[in-house]
């Protein structure tokens, strides 16, 4: 039979509550250091990022076909909610850009 090492419901609650301080910490690091978007870049960073920073030849790649079809870029924080977040602000970006191409600026 093995035995588990007992730990007490106070214990328990301890290591919970520790956990839940260090992630609340990281959070609160991670919100205060990167911002949700960055400002407009230019495409080329992507590749220089990769490059510079001895990625693999597949991301560096990857970053030379997105220059050859897009200008810019914006980095956006990795916090679980990145996916969605990239996809409306770009979503936005291009329907104002639509309407600011139709001379449709004026209900805003």
């Amino acid at each position: 039979k093995m035995s588990t090492p007992a730990t007490t419901d106070d214990e328990h609650q301890r290591l919970i509550a520790q956990s839940d301080t260090l992630r609340q910490e990281i959070e609160d690091d991670v919100k205060a250091t990167q911002p949700l978007t960055s400002e407009l870049l230019p495409i080329s960073s992507l590749l220089d990022h990769y490059t510079n920073d001895g990625g693999a030849a597949g991301f560096v790649r990857s970053a030379t076909y997105l220059a050859t079809r897009y200008t810019s870029m914006r980095k956006i924080r990795g916090d679980g909610n990145c996916f969605y977040r990239a996809f409306l602000y770009s979503l936005c970006e291009h329907l104002l850009r639509s309407l600011i191409l139709e001379g449709q600026t004026e209900e805003f």
